[in-house]
């Protein structure tokens, strides 16, 4: 590995062999990714899903970077067994296909036999890969400070912003242990599906460097002609995928984030997923938000939609509710007439997105991850059937968990009806969306006010003419209390309070005379 001074020097040279300071061009980027290795290409990879960070045409152009990477000879994958092991992988394995079955940025894998006659895959990781990731990352953000290309390209991207996502995504894609955890959890959600092949992963085998999962010798779900051959219905498996894709992220609330055409397989009948290094995970409270925005979306409530883009909106910005909601009008009204097999989820994700930048709203990133899954995932779904769409399967899940909704609240809102009274429905929606947001304790009151400085100074003044007012008022109570209990017994304290009263009422009639004179 190169030591820090040479590596930055190389970065250098490439940023500017691709006139990158000049001329930022998708291209030009895509190339240079390439050149300058493995911790570059993973950053296109993961960055080329994310045109909530960057430019779309930056993200079509990083698709390209999905290809195999240069594999490790075998002689390094056999070196880092022996080191794993602590013996020859002879003594483990009856045999190891030395040509990789898939090379990527941060791992290769080998098609092996077990002693025990198990067909299983070996993930192996790049050597030395977390120690040249994470000074690449590093070196990358000081070849920003020193060009200052945030400032030259910070209009297009925020470079900063694009190696800590990196990096953060790449970390937890390089931890086997946490990787092998993904596989058994999303086995335990989906073990009651006959359709879904869940994947074994060998424990024993397997190490911090080391991943030995179960082989999935199947057909890939891209190779429609082999899968139609085979007897298979392109329909009926796009409708689970798209059906077990919702269950993850809605019911189980976690998902594989990267369900593209190389991480899903046919076997025997069942629906198979591989690499389980990227996943994400939804909170309760997010599911639950999520569930209801898409309610909203279908029965065109524009109002709840925008009610809950505010609750999830992690900045510190507070929106104009007016213009959001002009602009969720915008998005529904040009979907309205279009048939659901028709409406192209890509362009109306694209849009959602250029919604949320114009309104100053960040999503938190689960939600972001899950919006790229289901964007890659209906590319997926496209190459396999053209008459299933996930918006079509969503419209089927959403109605019928709105009727599940109903049925579960009608004993509620039967009540809460008699109690409130028949006024309760003359409401018009915009009370009824503040209500809500009032029960939910998350509601955020946006004021704005003109030449606001001095609009503040004199709602300090009016604060401090009612803390006066109300102590002349507790004065002059206390004075005639004391005029009956204790003028004769305690006359010290009662001219001492009478005179506090005094004071505050001759302070009071000067603030009122000196504003009544600043009118006129």
């Amino acid at each position: 590995m190169k030591n820090s001074p040479s590596r930055l020097s190389e970065i250098i040279t490439v940023i500017k062999k691709y006139k990158l300071t000049k001329d930022l061009t998708p291209t030009n980027v895509r190339l240079a990714l390439e050149e300058l290795g493995p911790t570059f290409v993973k950053m296109g990879q993961i960055l080329s899903s994310r045109d909530d960070l960057i430019p779309k045409e930056f993200c079509n152009e990083f698709q390209k970077l999905k290809h195999s990477v240069k594999p490790m000879p075998y002689e390094k994958v056999e070196e880092i067994l022996i080191r794993e092991y602590d013996c020859t992988p002879s003594e483990i394995f009856q045999e190891i296909d030395q040509k990789p079955i898939g090379s990527a940025s941060i791992a290769q894998v080998h098609k092996a036999k077990l002693k025990t006659g198990e067909t299983v895959a070996i993930k192996v990781r790049r050597e030395n890969i977390e120690e040249l990731m994470e000074r690449d990352a590093k070196l990358l953000k000081k070849v920003i400070s020193l060009l200052r290309l945030n400032k030259i390209f910070g209009d297009i991207i925020d470079l900063t912003s694009v190696i800590d996502e990196m990096y953060d995504r790449a970390k937890e894609e390089m931890n086997f242990h946490t990787e092998k955890e993904h596989i058994e959890e999303f086995r335990e959600n989906n073990k009651e599906l006959v359709y879904l092949k869940p994947l074994k992963t060998f424990n024993k085998y397997s190490t911090n460097n080391l991943l030995v999962m179960e082989y999935i010798d199947g057909i890939n779900i891209s190779e429609t002609e082999e899968l139609t051959t085979a007897g298979y219905d392109l329909d009926e498996i796009a409708e689970k995928l798209a059906h077990n894709y919702l269950k993850q992220a809605i019911d189980d609330g976690f998902y594989h984030a990267d369900p593209h055409t190389d991480n899903i397989k046919i076997v025997d009948g069942k629906i198979a997923y591989l690499d389980f290094g990227m996943m994400g995970r939804l909170s309760k409270r997010n599911r639950t938000l999520l569930e209801n925005c898409i309610i909203a979306i279908v029965k065109d409530d524009i109002n709840e939609v925008a009610h809950i883009l505010t609750l999830l909106d992690t900045s510190n910005s507070t929106p104009d509710y007016m213009q959001l909601k002009n602009d969720v009008r915008k998005i529904l009204d040009k979907n309205k007439t279009t048939e659901i097999i028709n409406i192209d989820i890509k362009e109306f994700i694209t849009e959602l997105f250029l919604l949320l930048r114009r309104n100053e709203i960040t999503m938190p990133k689960e939600i972001t991850m899950l919006v790229r899954g289901i964007v890659v995932l209906e590319g997926t779904l496209e190459k396999v059937s053209p008459n299933i769409n996930l918006i079509k399967v969503l419209e089927k899940k959403v109605q019928t968990a709105d009727i599940l909704l109903n049925q579960k609240n009608l004993t509620s809102l039967a009540l809460s009806t008699a109690k409130s009274g028949a006024n309760l429905f003359m409401l018009p929606s915009e009370a009824l969306t503040t209500l809500k947001g009032i029960n939910r304790g998350e509601l955020r009151f946006n004021i704005e006010l003109t030449d606001s400085k001095h609009q503040i100074d004199r709602i300090e003044k009016i604060v401090h003419l009612i803390i006066v007012s109300a102590l002349d008022v507790a004065f002059i109570i206390g004075t005639s209390q004391m005029v009956v209990k204790v003028k004769e017994s305690l006359p010290f304290i009662f001219y001492i309070y009478m005179l506090g009263a005094i004071i505050c009422t001759l302070w009071l009639l000067y603030k009122l005379i000196i504003s009544k004179f600043k009118k006129l």
